[in-house]
């Protein structure tokens, strides 16, 4: 069992800043499940860091050291023994050929770690992101409990989703707290395109007027409006929930 150099303790901390994930193209997982959750999806594993030689047989170009630096690369406090280093994938624009969802500059962690999971959980199988906090950074992956490695992710414009709309979904939906109340006026059973805008500003005006419908979930007069992870997490709910 060997110790990290500081040369490489150095390179690996760079990668939890999302200026050197971008530049390496390369991310950390931390943790058994979501290490297990990566090494079972299509994604790349560059090389693993485990502090247990006897338990990661399965994982690819695996380096024992010793725990104090496997710890000294990891955000968590009390980090468990196993660490991947794991490639980017390249983005292309790519259509769905069912539901998806599309986060429209939201900024919170949480808030997509959430509605990742909702997505899987209701059938939203590709997310498009925008304007939103680097996707792989830990608290992004450690909020969606590894779902990042389950969806179609698609990082792009705000431009390109309006230019490739009908390629997207056959019918786009946004939110608004001005809107029609979701339920009076049922979706048809196509592709939904659901948009989820930032967390205090809703849908970008050019995502609304490019929607072919704007709806608002009823609420009572107790509360202005809902969190956007459970917002959007409402709203695909319901466009299962129709389908099923």
């Amino acid at each position: 069992m060997r110790k990290l150099t500081n040369i490489e303790i150095k390179y690996l901390k760079k990668l939890n800043n999302k200026k050197y994930r971008k530049s390496e193209g390369l991310f950390l997982v931390e943790g058994t499940k979501l290490c297990e959750e990566v090494l079972n999806s299509n994604y790349e594993i560059k090389f693993t860091i485990t502090s247990n030689e006897f338990k990661y047989n399965d994982f690819p170009n695996v380096n024992v050291v010793d725990y104090d630096s496997l710890k000294s690369i990891c955000t968590t406090v009390t980090p468990q023994d196993i660490v991947c280093v794991v490639y980017v994938p390249k983005y292309e624009m790519e259509y769905p050929k069912g539901n998806s969802l599309i986060l429209d500059n939201l900024q919170d962690p949480g808030n997509i770690g959430t509605l990742i999971r909702s997505a899987m959980a209701f059938g939203f199988n590709d997310i498009y992101f925008i304007d939103c906090p680097d996707i792989y950074s830990e608290k992004v992956v450690r909020s969606s409990m590894g779902g990042i490695f389950k969806i179609n992710a698609h990082v792009v414009s705000r431009q390109q989703v309006i230019e490739n709309k009908d390629k997207i979904c056959d019918i786009l939906v946004s939110t608004s707290l001005n809107a029609d109340i979701l339920g009076e006026n049922r979706l048809p059973k196509q592709r939904i395109g659901v948009i989820i805008g930032n967390e205090g500003n809703g849908v970008s005006a050019e995502l609304i007027q490019s929607s072919d419908t704007v709806v608002k979930i009823p609420m009572t007069d107790k509360v202005e409006s809902l969190n956007a992870g459970v917002a959007g997490s409402i709203l695909m709910y319901e466009m299962f929930k129709g389908e099923n």
